[in-house]
This record gives structure tokens, sequence and C-alpha cells, in this order.
């Protein structure tokens, strides 16, 4: 019966957490909507340590960006490879492209950024992926400039 008990804690202990991770993502995506970015990241970093899915992908945009905070892509690669552990797809297309790129406190790197291109192609199934390769092999567009100083990206 203690077990049993436990088990219940446990589970309700868990539910509140994810309510809670979820809660926080709704008001960091409103700051968001109404271009309120430093509330945003606050509440988007709040609702990733709470657990929440989705919110790594936003704060490694958000510190990708600058939008809230300073850029800085070296913490932006620490959230999404989180957000890779929370099984998000499509991040190692992000991850492959900055660390071809270099900047803002992320060394370049390229063999990461071919491994990230290469997941892009095989796990994410990007077809992006494979432009990106060779865009990469080529050092051409993106790949091509200087380390520093990095030129502010457009991200859509």
């Amino acid at each position: 019966m203690l077990t049993f008990l436990k088990n219940i804690i446990g589970l309700n202990s868990l539910l509140a957490g994810k309510i809670q991770a979820d809660r926080l993502y709704g008001e960091a995506e409103a700051f968001m909507n109404a271009k309120e970015f430093k509330s945003a990241f606050t509440l988007m970093k709040q609702s990733s340590d709470a657990g929440n899915k989705f919110a790594p992908v936003n704060v490694a945009m958000m510190l990708l960006k600058g939008q809230g905070t300073s850029t800085n892509w070296k913490d932006a690669v620490t959230y999404l490879q989180l957000a890779i552990a929370r099984e998000n797809e499509n991040v190692h297309i992000i991850l492959g492209t900055i660390y071809g790129m270099g900047g803002y406190g992320l060394k370049r790197d390229n063999k990461m950024a071919e491994y990230h291109l290469n997941q892009s192609i095989d796990v994410d199934h990007d077809s992006a992926g494979e432009q990106m390769l060779s865009m990469l092999k080529k050092r051409e567009g993106v790949f091509g400039g200087k380390e520093n100083p990095r030129p502010k990206i457009p991200w859509n």
C-alpha cells in the first residue's frame, strides 16, 4: 500500500511539473508574440528548466538571434542538444549551420558541422541538410566568411 501511495504522489508531482512547464511556455509565447523578448526569454528558460519539450528550441533561437538576451551561440548549442535529448526534430541542421559558421562565442568546428548536417539528413530527413553539407564542404555561402566578427544572421 505504501508503494502504491508513493507512486501516486510521484505521478502527481510529474503531472504538476508538466502543467507548470506548459503554463510557462504559453506565457513565454504570449510575450514573444508581443515582441517583449526579455520577459519571453526568462519564461522560456524557466519552461525549459521545468521540462517542456519545445522550450529548449525557442531558448536556443532567442540566443542565436539575441532576442531578450545577448547573442550567444555557445549557450544556444547547449539548448539545442537538450532539444535533441527531448526528441525535437530538425534541430541538427541548426547545429550544423552554426558549427560551420562559428562566432558569437562558438568556435567554428567543421567536424561537428558535418556530423550534425549528416544527422539532419539521416535522422531528421531534412532535404536542406544535403545542400548545407555541400556548401560546407565547398566553403560557400554562409560557410565561406570569417568566424569573427560574424555579421548578424537574418534568421527566419
